[in-house]
């Protein structure tokens, strides 16, 4: 079952680190603590009432969906002594505050400095612990309506990526906290939210422990810098969804497998799962139907691999997609439909060499950063698309997303325009240089954080044809914390090749 093998693998490595010392530090600079109420990881997915809206893959159309980006009223203070306390309260008023656009990093709304550095950490590293003296905070807030409908439904936030760690209240109430900046963090806000109008807060630290592992070369900026959103689902839903869309040995037979979980707290014991695959021109090749019977909690459910003769292959040359439909049911109502691109594919190595459904491929490709002069770290679609046009017309077929997991919108134009991607962990740590008493690869206690950041990386991104290899980290050095994300994506995905640049 997904979710408890990720949460498995996480206890186990929590097991040995919650030393006392740790315990008495806050949730930002405790190693020990990764998240607080934070839900597990999955697939990027949306749900939509229906399938004709769900074809169409577009999420802002499903009535499901709410996003809180724009303005938000913003406070920054230069260390965490300096915040204002409380201001989570809806009566504290912050009417006089400034308001800052989300997603956006506040060092380009001129508060702090942007900083840029290659190996050096900014602050000292000697205790492993971020500043306090000077670590800025960002206090955000607004208001939001619950759409009409929402009331009897489970809703959930999603942040995308915040800088570098935060805590989240709503109407007053503490939600939770994370760290990780470059992989979602989603809460059930459903216990603390009521009808009519409701105030979401988030307290963003631009240093945390998690900056330790987030020593890149690249410019240093914080804040809310990628998408935050509301969506709703029934109390009965799928919580994660896996595509496996490989290549029987002709190459030329489609293997299609699914498999996911389905949540429930209360009412029904029995649903139907079924699945239906549209292939690039508009044609139904398969569908299917699964009954599962729940039990409280997650369920997991998987359907047969089944084989389709004669695919459209997926590679960067010919990027076929096929869209499926995904629809669960109670009897005869239907309580979501969720759509997925998918790509037959099949990438292996063999004599040393790379093949892609068969074919020797030689990898022509680019490291490239999330950035730009006018945005930071927040990155248009337009931009994206410019990116990928550029490389085509260059002859470029492959992108290592150096070095953390790229925004969500970039493996679906990968998937759609054909770029083989290198998936990279958001793990760096090459500041310690090459002592290997220095290395956080080796101190069990920071096991956890490694583990934490590349499976919310592989869960979220495993669907997409586009990702051709997991890239473990960058630099970060040899250990036994890297031998164990080594192992737990060999044994999670054993589909694709793997990569780490950084053993000696």
């Amino acid at each position: 079952m997904m979710t408890t093998r990720y949460r498995f693998g996480l206890l186990i490595a929590l097991w040995g680190v919650l030393a006392f010392p740790l315990m008495a530090q806050p949730e930002w600079n405790n190693r020990a603590v990764l998240q607080q109420n934070r839900e597990a990881p999955h697939a990027t997915m949306m749900v939509y009432p229906e399938a004709a809206m769900a074809r169409e893959m577009d999420q802002t159309s499903s009535p499901w969906f709410h996003s809180l980006n724009g303005p938000w009223h913003f406070h920054w203070s230069e260390n965490p002594a300096q915040r204002p306390q409380n201001f989570f309260q809806p009566d504290f008023d912050v009417r006089e505050w400034a308001t800052i656009p989300v997603p956006f990093n506040w060092e380009l709304q001129g508060y702090g400095l942007p900083i840029y550095t290659n190996i050096q950490y900014p602050y000292d590293i000697s205790e492993q612990k971020a500043p306090e003296a000077w670590n800025p905070v960002g206090s955000y807030r607004r208001s939001f309506e619950l759409p009409e409908g929402w009331e009897e439904r489970q809703v959930y936030v999603t942040f995308d990526g915040v800088q570098s760690a935060f805590y989240v209240w709503v109407n007053g109430q503490k939600v939770g906290y994370s760290q990780g900046s470059r992989t979602p963090a989603e809460f059930d806000l459903t216990p603390y939210l009521k009808t009519g109008t409701n105030v979401i807060a988030a307290e963003v630290y631009r240093w945390s422990d998690g900056s330790y592992l987030e020593d890149q070369d690249f410019w240093r900026l914080s804040g809310i810098f990628r998408d935050v959103y509301l969506w709703s689902t029934a109390e009965l839903h799928i919580r994660d969804l896996g595509i496996s869309a490989s290549l029987a040995d002709d190459m030329t037979t489609g293997l299609l497998t699914i498999s996911g979980e389905v949540r429930r707290s209360s009412g029904a014991r029995k649903v139907k799962v079924e699945g239906q695959l549209i292939d690039p021109d508009g044609k139904t090749v398969w569908s299917d139907e699964l009954s599962v019977k729940l039990r409280a909690g997650e369920t997991p459910f998987a359907m047969p691999t089944h084989r389709l003769p004669e695919v459209q292959r997926w590679d960067a040359e010919h990027p076929h997609l096929y869209t499926l439909l995904i629809t669960l049911k109670k009897g005869n109502e239907v309580l979501e439909v969720i759509p997925q691109r998918v790509g037959f594919r099949r990438v292996e190595i063999k004599n040393g060499r790379i093949l892609v459904n068969g074919r020797d491929v030689r990898f022509k490709g680019v490291n490239r950063h999330e950035h730009t002069a006018w945005g930071g770290h927040v990155v248009s679609r337009e931009s994206m698309i410019r990116d990928i046009e550029l490389m085509k017309q260059h002859n470029i077929n492959s992108v290592r997303t150096s070095h953390y997991p790229n925004v969500p919108l970039w493996y679906d134009l990968c998937d759609e325009y054909g770029l083989y991607l290198i998936d990279e962990g958001n793990i760096e740590t090459h500041g310690f240089g090459n002592d290997p008493n220095n290395k956080l690869a080796n101190d069990p206690s920071w096991r956890a954080a490694h583990l934490d950041r590349v499976q919310r990386m592989v869960y979220r991104d495993r669907n997409h044809p586009s990702v051709v290899i997991w890239s473990l980290g960058n630099e970060s050095g040899d250990g036994p914390n890297m031998r164990a994300v080594y192992e737990w994506v060999h044994n999670f995905d054993p589909s694709r090749p793997y990569h780490y640049e950084g053993t000696e």
